[in-house]
């Protein structure tokens, strides 16, 4: 019998509190664990700068030049040749997605038909035990 005591003892110090108690005490202590977070990643594409270089032949002499946004555009007429020369600046592109997300799922606690079937499991193994134990020690 001196070995039962034993065995109990042991199975009493190998038990343990469950992950659900201690989050129960984690959210009784901060509540704000349980609110959801967002992420916010930040991505950024960045264009080369394009040129284009054209030439057509006429005569006459003009140079004209335009600007809008990000376009350069100059048109060059020296008598018979025309220089077009057109170069669009670099662009940054700038993208912010948002991602919420829950910090801690929070599981409900088992009922108590859960718990008889968990503690009868339990029992199972520890008669087995006690019966097998029993029966190495009467030989």
């Amino acid at each position: 019998m001196k070995w039962l005591s034993k065995i109990s003892l042991l199975v009493l110090l190998l038990s343990s509190c469950s992950a659900q108690y201690h989050l129960k005490r984690a959210i009784k202590k901060d509540p704000t664990i349980l609110e959801k977070d967002t992420v916010t990643v930040v991505d950024t594409v960045v264009t080369a700068p394009v040129e284009l270089r054209d030439t057509v032949t006429l005569s006459e002499r003009d140079t004209l030049v335009i600007t809008k946004e990000r376009l350069k555009l100059k048109i060059v007429r020296s008598f018979d040749t025309i220089a077009v020369e057109a170069e669009c600046e670099s662009d940054t592109i700038i993208s912010t997605i948002r991602v919420p997300y829950e910090k801690v799922v929070y599981v409900q606690e088992r009922t108590l038909k859960e718990k008889l079937q968990i503690w009868g499991f339990y029992l199972m193994v520890g008669l087995f035990v006690y019966l097998a134990v029993r029966k190495l020690a009467n030989g």
